[in-house]
């Protein structure tokens, strides 16, 4: 009996040695991946893309002068203008750096 369980082991070491190191991470990271802040709830993405799958519910754009124009009142108003325009608006995604374009998008469940 104690031969078969040693048998049985000596078999099964391999697959369990596979299973076993596929669950390990590997340790490389992605050195483009990152965790995205919100504003008021509005996942915000400068110069980048969301890994994943959404859908572009259509642009906004600020027209007009701007108090400041600092990045922080910028991102305010286009906030504010993204739940306005797209109300189901889960994310912006900024275009270009003087942030007066964004996508608003809606991710895919």
């Amino acid at each position: 009996m104690k031969k078969i369980i040693a048998v049985l082991m000596i078999i099964t070491a391999p697959f369990v040695a596979v299973l076993t190191s596929s669950f390990i991470r590997s340790g490389e990271q992605d050195p483009s991946a990152a965790k995205v802040d919100q504003v008021e709830g509005i996942y915000v993405f400068m110069l980048s893309k969301p890994t994943a799958a959404y859908e572009t519910l259509g642009s906004i754009e600020k027209k007009g002068i701007v108090a400041s124009g600092k990045p922080s009142e910028m991102l305010q108003l286009m906030v504010k203008k993204a739940k306005k325009e797209y109300p189901t608006t889960q994310g912006i995604i900024f275009t270009a750096t003087d942030m007066y374009k964004a996508d608003c998008v809606k991710f895919k469940p």
